[in-house]
């Protein structure tokens, strides 16, 4: 009877074993997915600073659009 119980616990730790394995392998690809998030918000955030820098850049240009409007406007009134 021992016996057969200590068999039984054995085939029992074997197989949480196992789940221990599997989910040690899932936390390995969670954390692999995760540095790939934390490489993508950083790509994002690049961008979005490139955007910012470009909007800047637009805005530059929209008020040298309107100085160059005023000046035609000033030279068709002469």
């Amino acid at each position: 009877m021992a016996t057969d119980d200590v068999i039984a616990n054995q085939k029992a730790i074997l197989g949480n074993q196992e789940k221990i394995l599997a989910n040690q392998a899932r936390i390995e690809g969670n954390q692999a997915a995760l540095e790939k998030l934390l490489a993508n918000q950083t790509t994002i955030m690049t961008n979005q600073e490139s955007i910012l820098a470009n909007q800047a850049k637009l805005d530059i240009i929209l008020d040298n659009q309107e100085t160059i409007l005023a000046n035609q406007e000033k030279i068709l009134k002469k």
